[in-house]
This record gives structure tokens, sequence and C-alpha cells, in this order.
């Protein structure tokens, strides 16, 4: 038997050690298991939650059989259940599994479920066995540590921080596994620096990471707790505390989070209590309030909560690429969530409890018959956020010259999304673009009759959609393609010379959805010159008695006129006041 007891081991293992009599030491450190009180088990630290290691578990994890084992040893260690005789077959058999193959995310929750199942696993197994298990997770422990953390952020935080953390809390008598307490601290504080962007916002490409890894973190911060000593230095754990925030800011109405359809971005309501147990202040339980899905409370028990001192509900980072246009903290009301990691745009859009589209926002430009392949990544040029708009704009380049910049507007008051792509060339050539939107499940496009707008609908007309580009009529018969092909929401449109623009409105608010509604290519002047489409653009759109001003510029910026009103501006969203004034919502010079 090992020389691995630290002082704090009981008397009677020390004392059978010095014999050297290994039966007398593991019937001494058995029966030590049995009767000890301390360290409680994982549940018993969180109560109420008896199975927080499947708390988002990775997508990949009910294929793999992973919750049976899981389920299983947890069974196990429960107080008054008999013991599990088959249960050493089973280790046996994922000992064989585990020697030599790659650590993932499954292994490493597996990994877990067999630590805190061995205090209980005194009596089920032999000694050689129990041993054997000890030995593979601190040689697990050892070998996470070549883990590099942005390959797989995950597997690092579970094997080189939860498991040797938890190793140190149950085994604190074995000195080996006291040890790696510190070790543990080090690779968990390493975890949400790295991760985030300073407030707690993780890259776009490690989003679907965000809910096991608050998972991770939460329960050693648990454990962290139980040992007296937080499991993060000052900086990770104040990252920490915003990563509980961007939990919330990514979460749907129905609890589960953006861009998901798997187990790891499941409503797990226990993981979001344990969370702002841990991380959250007053700002975040009242967020959590308004908008994850409601308890059931007795009437007259609900808390008003003041939105105006909460925080903004809308969030940009350039860092990770992701950014949250949101008018508010209502659960029901209009979310925009965009990823804009290298060559892609993934955009979600949540309205009224319907998701109306998720996934990447595909883009395809010609000139003159040849593609445009891209020659960079997405950038952002401008992030504004104000009272009366969220507003993104990004840029890309394409080959041959071409330049394209995707402006994403979501007006908080007015209630309407505007998305636009602007190509930018410097030779006039044949154009054509096509964009498609990824409708999300039981979302369909309604199209009209003798007009081009249409409708998303869910469970109700949740959109109404205007290709402002496209002549209003369809008897008009210049080219253009608004409508649903293949799950897609897509945009045709082709243009003559340098560069064209490609926008559409989304009207979120069906209480203005009645007569009339029409939408006006206007023409635009300089110096009293008409100018055609690759200079300047302008549209006029009434929606019952709303009405929108659209200007965008494609050349250089001069003093023109659209409808009586001089612009030098880049971009002008503006709506007509009750007395027809423009009033600006978006204006970039």
């Amino acid at each position: 038997m090992r020389s691995v007891w630290h002082k704090s081991a009981p008397p009677a293992v020390r004392r059978a050690f010095q014999s050297a009599d290994d039966s007398n030491i593991w019937r001494a450190w058995a029966k030590h298991l049995a009767k000890r009180v301390e360290p409680v088990g994982l549940s018993e630290l969180l109560p109420g939650e008896n199975r927080p290691l499947l708390w988002a578990p990775p997508d990949a994890f009910d294929g793999r059989g992973a919750p049976d084992i899981i389920d299983r040893l947890q069974r196990l260690c429960r107080k008054g259940r008999p013991e599990d005789s088959a249960v050493e077959g089973v280790l046996l058999t994922w000992l064989a599994d585990a020697a030599g193959s790659r650590p993932d995310s499954v292994y490493a929750l597996e990994a877990l479920a067999w630590c805190h199942a061995l205090p209980c696993l005194a009596g089920p197994v032999s000694a050689d066995l129990w041993w054997d298990l000890l030995d593979h997770l601190l040689g697990a422990v050892a070998e996470a540590g070549q883990i590099e953390f942005d390959d797989d952020p995950l597997v690092h935080q579970l094997l080189a921080g939860e498991l040797p953390l938890t190793l140190a809390w149950l085994f604190p008598e074995i000195s080996p596994a006291r040890k790696l307490a510190r070790k543990a601290r080090k690779a968990l504080s390493a975890g949400p620096v790295e991760l985030c962007d300073g407030e707690g916002i993780p890259e776009a490409k490690h989003l679907g990471l965000l809910r096991p890894l608050l998972a991770c973190w939460t329960r050693c911060c648990a454990i962290g707790e139980a040992l007296g000593k937080s499991c993060f230095d000052e900086s990770a754990g104040n990252q920490y505390e915003w990563f509980v925030r961007a939990a919330l800011r990514f979460a749907r109405h129905d609890g589960t989070q953006v861009f998901s359809d798997g187990p790891s971005g499941a409503w797990c309501p226990a993981l979001f209590k344990a969370a702002l147990r841990f991380g959250g202040d007053d700002a975040d339980r009242d967020i959590a309030r308004l908008i994850l899905p409601p308890k059931k409370r007795k009437k007259g028990n609900r808390k008003q909560i003041n939105q105006p001192h909460l925080p903004d509900p809308a969030v940009h980072s350039g860092w990770a690429a992701a950014t949250v246009l949101r008018p508010d903290w209502s659960r029901l009301g209009p979310r925009l969530t965009v990823l804009f990691p290298s060559q892609e745009v993934h955009m979600e859009l949540e309205c009224k409890g319907d998701v109306l589209w998720s996934g990447r926002w595909e883009l395809e430009v010609r000139r003159d018959g040849e593609p445009a392949a891209p020659k960079s990544d997405w950038e952002e040029v401008c992030w504004v956020s104000d009272e009366d708009a969220d507003y993104l704009e990004l840029e890309i380049d394409l080959a041959d010259g071409l330049r394209v910049q995707r402006q994403i507007l979501l007006a908080r008051e007015d209630g309407f999304l505007f998305l636009a792509d602007v190509i930018l060339g410097s030779r006039p050539g044949k154009l054509e673009y096509r964009s498609c939107l990824p409708l999300a499940s039981g979302i369909s496009f309604a199209g009209a009759g003798d007009t081009r707008e249409g409708f998303l609908v869910g469970r109700r007309r949740r959109a109404l959609v205007l290709p402002l580009a496209l002549p209003e009529w369809r008897c008009d018969r210049r080219t253009g393609l608004l409508g649903r092909t293949d799950g897609h929401l897509e945009l045709r449109q082709p243009a003559e010379g340098r560069s064209m623009f490609a926008p559409l409105l989304f009207d979120l608010q069906p209480r203005r959805r009645t007569p009339p509604l029409t939408w006006r290519r206007l023409t635009g002047a300089e110096s009293l010159e008409i100018q055609p489409d690759d200079v300047a653009v302008g549209y006029r759109v009434k929606i019952g008695r709303e009405q929108l001003l659209v200007y965008r510029s494609l050349a250089q910026r001069a003093n023109r006129t659209l409808l009586g009103h001089n612009l030098s501006t880049e971009m002008l969203v503006a709506r007509f006041d009750q007395y027809g004034e423009v009033d600006p919502l978006l204006e970039i010079e």
C-alpha cells in the first residue's frame, strides 16, 4: 500500500500503515469512509439539486450512455440505498475503455462521477480496484495540464480544474489528492479570464460551451465554499460574476440558450438558481425574474421591478464578436443575437415567444457572373446603442475589390428591425446579390398576393417583411425576389453599377399592421441633378400611421436632397413626427 497518508488521516489508518499490512490498512480506511460525516456529497452542498453533474451536459452526452452511469453512481451514494454488486464490472469496463483514449467532455464528466462515488465504492469494489480508480483519476489530472485551453476549454476546466478540486475536497487525508487544491485553483482561475472579454462575454466560437462551463464553475464555487477558499482568484471571480449575467443575456424566453437545440442549452432552473447564488447580484436576480420562465407564484406576491435601474439590456463585444440587440428586459420582447466569428455572421431573432430564425446569414455576391469570395474576416466598424436604437455595422472584403457593409438596426420604441447589405465596388459591372436567413422550425413565410411584402408566421403573424429595394407591386417586372427557399428567407437582387443597397425591413409591431401599407423608392439629387442608384438611395415607408425614411450614400458623401430634406450623411434611418418633420433614429456622418 502506498505511503500516501496526510497527518489528518485517522489514527487507525496510520497505525495500520506502520504495520505494513495492506489488508489492515484497507479495512481501516474503508471503515473511516463509511463513518465520516464530512466532506458531504455534492448534492448536499447544493441543497435540493440531486443531479448537478447533469447540468447542461454536452450535446453528445445522451448518445454515449453517460447519464446512465452518472445516475447509477449517484443512486449508489444515497443514504439507505443497497450496494450495487454489479458496479465493479461497470468500473472495470470503464477503466478499460478510458485507457489510452483521448479525453473529451463526456469522459471528463464520467470521471467526475466516479470521483464523487469513490467514498461510496470502498464497500462494493475490491481494494485494488479502488486504488486503481484513484490512480487513474490522479493520472487524468496530470495529463490535463497538456490540454490547450483554447483547443477545448470545457475539457480543460473539467479535468485540470474541477476534477483536482474535487479530489482535494473529498480526500484531504490522502496527500497527493490534498495537494491538488492549489493546482485546481490556478487552472480554474485561468478559465474565465481567458474565455471572456472582461465583462463575461465569451468568444463567439465558444458560445455553445457557455452553460456547460457555467455548470462546471458553479459546482466548483460550491466546493470552494466548502473548503473555505474560493476556487477563483479575484480577477477570475469577477469574470465569473459577469459570466452569470452573460448566461442571462443569451437565454431565450423559454430558458433555453440561443443557437441551441441540444442538452447543453436546455433550460435548467437548478443551474441558474445555483449560479445566481454564487455569482449573481440583486440586478442579476431581477433580470432573471424578468426574462427566465416564471415560477408559479401566489397572487399578490409578484415583485415589481424597476427596469430603468437595471443594466442596459443590449450588449456588444468586438473582442468576443458577439452582440445582443434588445430594447428592454421583457421576456417576450424582441431580441436579436449576432455572432460574427471569422467569415460568418450568425443571427437569431426571437419575438413574442417565437424564434423566427436562427443560424448563418448567408451571403453571395457576383460581379459580371463571377462569384466574389471573402478575402477577410467580418470586422465591427460601428456600434451605437441609445434610447432610440441599437445599431451594429460589420464589414468584410470580397474578391475583385468588392466590399460589403452589413447593417443591423433594432429600433427600441418603434419596434422594427432593419437589415441591409451594402455592396461597394471600385468599378461598374453587373452585380447579383443573394442572402438567406435560416427560418426556425415552425416558422413559415406567407407572401402577399399582388405586392412583394410578406409575413413571418409562427403561432401568429410575428413580423411583416418589406424588401425596400424591390418594386412594391408584382406587376412591375423589374427583377428581384423575396420568398422562402429550402427553409430560408431568401432575398435576390440585381443591379448595374459600382455599388448596390439590399435592405429588408421587419415590422415587429402587430398593432400597426393595418392599411395603408406602402413603400417607395425616392429620387435623390445633388446640385439639382438626379443621382443614380449606385451613388445614393432613399426610401419612404408607410405602415398604418407610422412613416419612416431610409437613406444610404453609396459613393463619396456630399450634400444631397431627399424628399426636400438636405443630407450630407452616410446613413439615415428616421421617422416622421406628427408634424411631418424628420426625427432621426440613427444618423451616421
